[in-house]
């Protein structure tokens, strides 16, 4: 590349993806040097200046309400509240699923279950029993937000919880790889630890710790050479038994035992949907499903479960302190687009329930479960101390990323998403749908400033409206209003036609990548759709770039 124009046509390529990886990784320093961004959201192309380190924070199964910048009056999140202060707090971010898997494969694809294949939890132990490939990953087909930004000159590192595919092989686009071999976390304390292909036992410190001093390890190790892009991903506070049943011993544990929490923890009765479930049957340990009912019913305002759940958030802040004043020693500060969210809520006791979406059938997609916390950071170039009403999908995020990195035109094949990158500066965004959409295998929902609307395929129930504006906690589901419904139900007609592939989309007897037990369970209950384990891992792996 010795002329200008050479320099231009090379840097197209790569932007609409046609350059190969392999063509891509074997420039030298110098030339991927030369095709280096401005730092910034909506930044444009220069020749001196790279672009920024990200940072994604992700936690697991928080709710924006157990966070003091969400309103919370107990629970004490300073560093976290702080990242909302010195940036944008987005009041209306939604996940697009309920449970962790789907969640974190869309935040990595910019897709929806429906696209991606991965409609529920990744059973750790049926990856082996199915004899599934040791490098197999959920999303190896489509473009990602890790393999994009490494063939782009960023140095990558995954650190903290997976859940996407096999644990012990890299995700591809992740050169560092510090994890451990499950998704379901059944201890904070004892734990397996993958270090870039090395296996070590942890014991004795909270895991969520551990994630934060590796993470913070990575920045003190940051040569500065190369943009790094850093996915911490902490496996609290979690909300689920084991680990959040009864005592903990954390370093926050005392700090709320004791505390009544009655001004915003809900007070209903343990669900009758639950106690049907359970039957009148005894506690079966080896029943997993009925075992883990009796575990949430054990939970039910159980004052050391509730120190115990509360008290883990103060873990994740204290987490996110450590790695942020890592970040501000090391005069990254400035040059780091921090971003803070989780992959989707759980209930704790709202409508009696505990736990995901989907111990129901049908689901409940209530907004204290989907309206996730999100917040943006970047002293300098996002605005500060902003709250913001946008409606945002979790399909939003990769676009927005690539936008504020200076790849905003890199195609993300079939998103439905789109960059609000703009809006971070405090400019408006044009034609901008103030809607979200999810779904939950047998449900799927549209969220609007004033409607939450829930349909079911057929066989799973009604249909259920509810007016957020002035029913905030969805207790009184509407009646009639067809207008409102049929408008409603056409907007969500009209975007899963034009987004799911048709061989995901379960409405359409689709296949999924997830094994659950649930996913049999529902299959009994409709004869009328076969669902079938996906074989993409029989595919070759895809080089998008």
């Amino acid at each position: 590349m010795n002329s200008k124009q050479d320099k231009s046509k090379f840097l197209q390529e790569v932007m609409n993806g046609k350059l190969s990886r392999r063509d891509f990784l074997g420039l030298s320093a110098a030339a991927i040097g030369a095709l280096a961004f401005m730092p910034g959201c909506g930044g444009t192309s220069t020749p001196t200046n790279k672009p920024p380190n990200v940072l994604f924070i992700l936690s697991d199964n928080q709710p924006a309400s157990m966070l003091g910048c969400y309103g919370n009056p107990d629970i004490k999140t300073p560093h976290v509240d702080r990242l909302a202060s010195e940036g944008v707090r987005f009041k209306r971010a939604f996940a697009c699923n309920g449970l962790c898997s789907p969640t974190r494969a869309s935040l990595m694809t910019g897709l929806i279950p429906s696209q991606h294949g991965i409609h529920d939890w990744i059973d750790d132990a049926a990856l082996t029993v199915a004899g599934w490939p040791p490098d197999w990953c959920a999303v190896q087909e489509f473009r990602t937000l890790p393999l994009t930004l490494a063939n782009r000159g960023y140095q990558t590192a995954l650190i903290g919880k997976y859940h996407m595919g096999q644990p012990r092989h890299p995700m591809p686009g992740f050169q560092d790889w510090i994890t451990f071999p499950y998704g379901h976390t059944m201890s904070f304390w004892s734990n397996t630890i993958i270090d870039n292909g090395i296996e070590y036992p942890l014991v004795g410190k909270h895991i969520v710790e551990f994630f934060a001093e590796k993470g913070v390890e990575y920045i003190q190790k940051y040569t500065g050479e190369k943009p790094f892009y850093l996915q911490l991903n902490f496996d609290g506070p979690y909300l689920l038994p084991p680990t959040n049943l009864g005592r903990d011993c954390n370093r926050f544990y005392l700090d709320y035992f004791g505390k009544d929490f009655k001004t915003w923890w809900p007070r209903s009765e343990f669900s009758p949907i639950f106690e049907q479930m359970i039957g009148g049957r005894p506690d079966d340990p080896k029943n997993q499903e009925l075992h883990m009912l009796y575990m949430l019913k054990q939970m039910h305002l159980d004052p050391e479960s509730m120190a115990n759940t509360t008290s883990q958030n103060a873990v994740v802040d204290y987490a996110v302190g450590l790695v942020m004043d890592a970040l501000k020693k090391a005069g990254l500060d400035e040059n780091t687009l921090v971003i803070y969210s989780t992959d989707q809520a759980d209930f704790y006791n709202q409508h009696g329930l505990y736990g995901h979406t989907n111990y129901t059938i049908p689901s409940s997609l209530y907004d204290c479960v989907m309206n996730v916390p999100l917040i943006m950071r970047q002293p300098g170039t996002i605005k500060s101390n902003l709250a913001s009403d946008l409606m945002i999908g979790q399909y939003d995020i990769f676009p927005t990323i690539l936008d504020c990195v200076g790849f905003g035109n890199v195609k993300i094949e079939n998103t439905p998403g789109h960059s609000f990158a703009p809006h971070l500066k405090g400019q408006s965004l044009d034609n901008w749908k103030d809607e979200v959409y999810f779904e939950q295998e047998e449900s799927r929902g549209i969220r609007t400033p004033k409607y939450a609307y829930w349909k079911r395929l057929q066989g799973f129930g009604p249909a259920q409206l509810y007016d957020v504006e002035s029913d905030p906690g969805q207790n009184y589901p509407l009646f009639g209003h067809e207008d409102i419904v049929d408008e409603l139900d056409q907007k969500l007609t009209e975007f899963f036609n034009g987004h799911a592939d048709p061989q995901y989309d379960l409405w359409k007897s689709g296949k999924t990548k997830s094994f659950t037990g649930r996913t049999k369970a529902v299959n009994e209950l409709i004869k009328t759709i076969h669902w079938e384990l996906d074989d993409t891992f029989k595919k070759p792996f895809s080089e998008k770039v």
